[in-house]
């Protein structure tokens, strides 16, 4: 039998609540909602916290227990984590144009007559069996297709729900999450996110077959968002092409300047750069260092030297492509890139200023690589690759466009920080928590110096298998939350269920793993960082897991994961040959950053660092 949720209840009489409201004087709309003619003086008094899924709820406002209020919940998620939309101002704006046709339409119609008008409509959503459709625009289901919807849980009206949410005890998406477990983690849910439906897909068979629909014309594509995200992560960008042809085109051209030779010539300089981070480790031996910072240069340094091929001053110039680089990265969780509209303020963000500058060094890059010829940098062999393959239509040209190399190369430097970073920092805890894991990576480095000697060789890397599993097995309980997100052309199905024309589509990663057939454990054990870190179960095909989706799937899997996990192996190998470590907290609960785009721990794991002791070789 079906129970009725309380909340679902509230959230189908809230909003012709506030059309009674208004109808009967206790509310007036101008730009959004004014209370009543109080002047608030402390607008965060009239929010109340919560880490449910925002919503308006009405109350009685303390001080004047005879007018009505309106109370939203997670103002952090729901003002879009940078306070930048009221969602009061969002309603009213949204049903301002029902009330003010009234007034037009009605001129000289006694008050009494339009707030009746008001309370026939509220009544109206009330009783309606389409109300969803209503206080969801674009959420109902496509009549023509026989299969249902997923089940759902839409969040506010109007708006939705904010996914970046997140908590201290999950990380960033925690609002995903929550709302799967409240459905009984379903293959497939509905909500509601900046104004638009979204279909959550998790589990390996349902993620293909959406994405098996790519650059079809009646299956699902990627999209830039909104022309806020183009302009500050770039529109021509492998990442966003929707044309499967061009795509093609470009996924040789870009993918082709990292192949497996010139990641080879790159394995000594990736090298060096990591020595110099350890260098700065050791520079500190027994006191506290924070992985993430030093990660984080690690990754930048790599971008700024391999792949945008830059000649930097050490000094204030590396440091000035550090900082803009950081702020650029971390602008892709701002609500102000999602709005459906130029957004406020846009070009006096940190983050837009960060891309202006980074775009400003690729092209003073192009200019010298126009006058001096090609160089061994991933941007070179992108900017001088040509292509003859039948995919190019005959109209189209064989080289990159001038700003494909921009918005690609930028893109890189996004796969090549935050992904590598966030997993070395990840990495480094997991390493610490389990001191027997770290030993047998010490032993496998220690076997490859006896070998080789110090120099590190892409060969070598590759006969780092358990290394490889370590790393494989971090992006496993640690991954990225989830693909980029999709939208549907036609009405799709997947596992029975379907997705409506103009629907966005969300891959969930850390679902899809956590339900793993390979790996599950009913307690939730094999997501744990103390209990489920098993880098051996990925050297037994026995216990070998099923899915992994660190690195996307389908024709858009990401094109930079040879140079992200050459990346990684190759600090995690320095690190193991001249660095012993502890954990500064090695106890109690695990807590993650709430606003980072990929796992990462929130004391940026400290460690306290020991020179390890030396190997004859």
């Amino acid at each position: 039998m079906r129970t009725t949720n309380p909340l679902r209840r509230l959230v189908k009489i809230q909003i012709p609540l506030v059309f009674a409201a208004i109808a009967t004087g206790q509310f007036r709309l101008s730009a959004g909602f004014s209370h009543n003619n109080n002047n608030i003086k402390n607008p965060r008094k009239i929010w109340s916290s919560s880490r449910e899924s925002p919503c308006f709820v009405p109350r009685l406002d303390k001080k004047a227990p005879t007018h009505t209020g309106i109370v939203a919940a997670s103002p952090s998620a729901l003002a879009l984590s940078a306070g930048v939309v009221n969602p009061l101002s969002v309603v009213g704006k949204s049903i301002a144009p029902l009330t003010g046709a009234i007034g037009s339409t009605a001129a000289g119609v006694p008050v009494m007559i339009k707030r009746a008008l008001i309370l026939l409509f509220s009544a109206y959503l009330l009783l309606s069996k389409r109300y969803r459709r209503v206080l969801w625009p674009g959420s109902g289901p496509d009549a023509s297709v026989s299969e249902p919807l997923p089940p759902s849980s839409m969040g506010c009206p109007f708006i939705g729900t904010n996914l970046f949410g997140g908590t201290k005890e999950h990380g960033a998406f925690a609002a995903v999450a929550r709302m799967a477990k409240k459905l009984g983690n379903p293959k497939l849910f509905r909500t509601y996110t900046f104004g638009m439906p979204l279909v959550v897909v998790s589990g390996a068979d349902a993620i293909r077959s959406a994405l098996g629909r790519e650059f079809e014309e009646d299956g699902i594509n990627t999209m830039v968002m909104t022309d806020n995200f183009a302009k500050v992560f770039g529109g021509e960008s492998i990442l966003y092409e929707g044309d499967k042809r061009t795509h093609a085109y470009l996924r040789r051209l870009v993918g082709g300047a990292m192949n497996p030779a010139a990641l080879k010539a790159a394995v000594p300089s990736i090298q060096a750069v990591a020595d110099r981070q350890v260098d700065k480790i050791l520079e500190r031996e027994g006191e506290v260092v924070k992985i993430e910072d030093v990660v984080m240069d690690y990754t930048v340094d790599i971008a700024y030297r391999q792949i945008l091929g830059l000649d930097l001053k050490q000094g204030a110039e590396v440091e000035e492509f550090h900082r803009h680089t950081k702020e650029w990265v971390t602008g892709g969780m701002s609500p102000l890139l999602f709005l459906p509209f130029p957004a406020p303020g846009l070009k006096r963000t940190k983050y837009y200023k960060a891309h202006e500058y980074l775009v400003s060094k690729v092209e003073e890059k192009l200019s010298r690589l126009d006058r001096d010829g090609p160089d061994k940098s991933t941007l070179s062999n992108m900017y001088f690759a040509t292509d003859d393959g039948d995919d190019v239509a005959s109209s189209s040209p064989k080289k990159l466009t001038r700003q494909q190399v921009i918005d690609n190369s930028l893109i890189l430097i996004i796969a090549g920080t935050e992904t590598s970073s966030s997993t070395l920092s990840v990495a480094s805890l997991l390493l610490g928590l389990h001191p027997k894991v770290w030993s047998r990576v010490k032993m496998e480095q220690n076997d490859l110096r006896s070998k080789y000697g110090d120099s590190l060789t892409k060969a070598q890397l590759d006969e780092c298998k358990y290394l490889d599993a370590v790393v494989k097995e971090t992006m496993r309980i640690r991954p990225i939350d989830g693909l980029e997100i999709r939208k549907t052309k036609e009405t799709i199905v997947v596992d029975s269920k379907q997705i409506p024309k103009n629907s966005l589509v969300y891959a969930n990663v850390r679902q899809t793993h956590a339900g793993d057939p390979a790996t599950y454990r009913e307690d939730g054990s094999h997501m744990d960082v103390r209990k489920g870190f098993d880098p051996d179960r990925w050297m037994d095909d026995s216990r070998k897991p099923s899915v992994f989706l660190g690195f996307g799937e389908g024709g858009r899997r990401c094109l930079g994961e040879r140079l992200a996990m050459t990346e990684m192996k190759t600090f995690l190998a320095v690190l193991a040959r001249r660095v012993d470590y502890e954990l500064v907290k090695s106890t109690g609960d695990v807590l993650w950053k709430k606003d980072a785009f990929m796992s990462r721990p929130i004391d940026g794991t400290e460690i306290i660092p020991l020179a390890a002791a030396e190997l004859q070789v």
